[in-house]
């Protein structure tokens, strides 16, 4: 035998007995297959049905090399193709579990075979170790056939994640307090899910965020401010009509109590409170004063119990005619309130002006039957004096919700009514005279028939020369007058009126009620001055003096008033001769020396009335209150109606007077309108340039 064949034969023994046995090894080392596991594992159902359904068992189970198989399989490694969940898994809140408590691994949660998406059974899954918990959301709003439809319907990995489920203690968890709010926008905030599921509060979410509890919360960080789950509940949400919810009428104040114990504690002993306690619907809760969701602090200007507006929100009640009616409540309070001066200076913008909550309380609120309510008899000068320092005695026993014709007092009714005839009969007389003295301009113009009107008797040079009428005294003092008087009108009746266009900026500017009382006030004593200086003025110099005796009223007056009237009807021919002052002037000047009077007098009794009180009876106050008012009227419709026409709007005249600011009239006018007095005028001339050295002195006019 050659030595080739030798080495041949060799090598194949070398072959046979090195690879093939281990080739054999490896085939009895490999996986086993799935038709092998099938032997003994013949319930297909499971893994069919599983998310894994297209996995080999080999893939999950790599350490079972022969079937059928001894050894119990190892723990299966999900991190082989889940390894970014592993590691969200190893941080989270069931990793961190301990001392004896059961960790959930992937199998507690997805099962081992029947592997299932969480969404499909989030609950059930989380209910093997949170029973407590899943028993509560089972009877909550989220829960399956609790509502129309289930497409949006949150279940725990709603809330809590998958995987990344953390503790509430952590700041980065879902349901931290300081993230709960957001959670829970993910529905009550997503447009989408609000119109598919006709969520009927679309605004929760932003209205929480504005909130005190809200900003609290995301501005300060303070986490022991109330959140969602704070009123709602966690897990056991319920509708706020059902009568197991924290939010149930009837429960409302005990659900505030966690945080507000003095206040819930007041108003379960108040009127409403026990109202509330007998099932009593229609009283009212925390949550009809304050709010819900939108809670702002009782200051801020947007509160419904804000010193602006809590007047607004009592009367949300106690204006409602069902209420009132079946509870037999006392009408109209918060209308009479409105109308009274506390009502009024509310309406205009004062933010320190008495309220209901200033006299009723806020949460204590008692009927004034029971001894220890702000209003019972025993204690309203108390209540009173807290504004009003030693009037309370005097307000105690006086009636506070009355309007005109509604529980005021009779003296007060009375003085209303002549003032209102007073007022129809003197303003309408003023309208009928200017009436008719408009449309006898208007005749003498249709007669002319467009010719030039015929001029006063007078020389043309006459005509043109300029007589003096007012001094640069008497223009100031007119100036001043007109001013206070003007800013007295605006100021006084944006108090009654605070609607009104033209009150609105004082209402709009910050403080604007402020602003409006002492621009009244300062007005009011600028006036007063000027009334005294002009006293002062009439008697105390040469001027005044003249002008006052001419300012006289007499016989006089009472001819031309008539003979003015009979040549406006067409009676007479030519208008009477006038002399300095016409029956109109003197009216209006001593309508303006009567109103001044009142109207200071008045005024001042109102602006320290608390003085007063200490002497009189509210009645007093309520007296110069009717007056005051009603004489602003008389006043200001006498100065549209009557000074407005004889200086403004009188054909002859328009558009304007302008004696109040040149102080002279011309010769024509003074022909036209004082015709006496120019004739004594030109007379006096004419003896004085008679007289030697007389040549030089200028013509005066009064």
């Amino acid at each position: 035998m050659s030595c080739g064949k030798v080495v041949g034969g060799l090598f194949l023994a070398w072959l046979f007995f090195t690879i093939v046995p281990n080739a054999f090894a490896a085939a009895a080392e490999s996986p086993a297959a799935p038709h092998e596991c099938s032997v003994c594992h013949n319930d297909p159902t499971d893994l069919v049905q599983s998310a894994h359904k297209g996995l080999a068992c080999a893939e999950c189970h790599s350490d079972i090399s022969e079937s059928p198989h001894t050894e119990t399989p190892q723990p299966v490694r999900c991190t082989s193709c889940h390894r970014k969940l592993h590691e969200t898994v190893s941080e989270n809140a069931h990793a961190a579990l301990g001392g004896g408590r059961p960790s959930a691994n992937c199998i507690a949660c997805h099962g081992s075979h029947q592997i299932r998406k969480t969404a499909a059974d989030a609950n059930g899954i989380c209910a093997s170790c949170h029973g407590g918990q899943a028993t509560q959301m089972a009877v909550g709003i989220h829960a399956a056939g609790r509502v129309e439809t289930t497409r949006n319907l949150p279940t725990c990995v709603t809330c809590h994640t998958a995987h990344a489920v953390k503790s509430r203690r952590d700041p980065l968890s879902p349901i931290h307090r300081s993230q709960i709010h957001e959670t829970c926008a993910r529905c009550h905030a997503d447009p989408k899910i609000i119109a598919q599921e006709r969520i009927a509060r679309p605004r929760v979410v932003a209205l929480f965020e504005q909130s005190i509890h809200g900003q609290a919360i995301l501005q300060k960080g303070n986490l022991a401010a109330a959140t969602c789950t704070d009123c709602h509940g966690a897990h056991e949400i319920r509708r706020g009509v059902d009568p197991a919810s924290a939010i149930f009428k009837g429960h409302v104040a005990a659900t505030c109590s966690r945080c507000h114990g003095n206040e819930a504690a007041q108003f379960r002993d108040s009127v409403h409170g026990g109202a509330v306690s007998r099932g009593i619907s229609a009283a009212p809760t925390c949550t009809d004063c304050h709010g819900e969701h939108g809670i702002t602090a009782t200051r801020a200007p947007g509160s419904r119990v804000a010193p602006l507006t809590v007047s607004k929100t009592c009367a949300a009640c106690h204006e409602a005619t069902p209420v009132v009616e079946e509870f037999g409540l006392a009408p109209r309070r918060a209308g009479t309130f409105f109308e009274s001066f506390h009502g009024l200076a509310v309406r205009g913008g004062s933010p320190v002006v008495a309220n209901c909550a200033s006299c009723h309380g806020t949460h204590n609120i008692r009927p004034s039957s029971d001894p220890r309510s702000t209003i019972s008899p025993m204690n309203l000068s108390r209540t009173c004096g807290q504004c009003h320092r030693g009037a309370g005695m005097q307000l105690a026993g006086t009636r506070i919700h009355v309007a005109p014709g509604f529980g005021e007092h009779p003296w007060v009714t009375l003085i209303r009514r002549i003032y209102l005839v007073i007022i129809v009969v003197v303003v309408g007389g003023m309208g009928l005279h200017n009436g008719l003295d408009f449309l006898a301009h208007l005749r003498e113009r249709w007669r002319a028939d467009g010719q030039q009107a015929a001029r006063p008797p007078v020389t043309p040079e006459v005509a043109r020369r300029l007589f003096e009428r007012w001094t640069v005294n008497e223009r100031i003092q007119h100036v001043m007058l007109l001013t206070t008087f003007m800013i007295l009108v605006i100021t006084g009746f944006a108090l009654k009126f605070p609607d009104a266009w033209w009150a609105r900026p004082l209402v709009w500017i910050e403080r604007g009620y402020t602003v409006r009382a002492w621009l009244h006030r300062i007005s009011g004593v600028l006036m007063t001055l000027a009334a005294i200086y002009h006293l002062a003025y009439l008697f105390s110099t040469q001027r005044g003096r003249t002008q006052f005796r001419c300012m006289k009223p007499g016989r006089r007056d009472l001819h031309e008033a008539w003979g003015m009237v009979a040549f406006n009807l067409g009676l007479r021919p030519h208008r009477p001769r006038f002399d300095r002052f016409t029956y109109v002037e003197k009216l209006e000047y001593w309508a303006v020396i009567w109103g001044t009077a009142v109207m200071t007098g008045t005024g001042f009794m109102m602006w320290f009335q608390t003085g007063v009180l200490t002497r009189w009876s509210l009645l007093v106050i309520d007296l110069a209150t009717v007056v005051h008012y009603y004489e602003a009227w008389l006043a200001t419709l006498a100065i549209v109606v009557w000074h407005f026409y004889s200086v403004i709007f009188r054909p002859d005249i328009y558009p304007m007077s302008l004696v109040w600011l040149t102080g002279t009239m011309t010769g024509e006018q003074m022909a036209r309108d004082h015709p006496a007095e120019l004739d004594e005028m030109l007379a006096a001339e004419s003896a004085s340039h008679s007289l030697p050295g007389d040549d030089m002195i200028p013509p005066q006019a009064g």
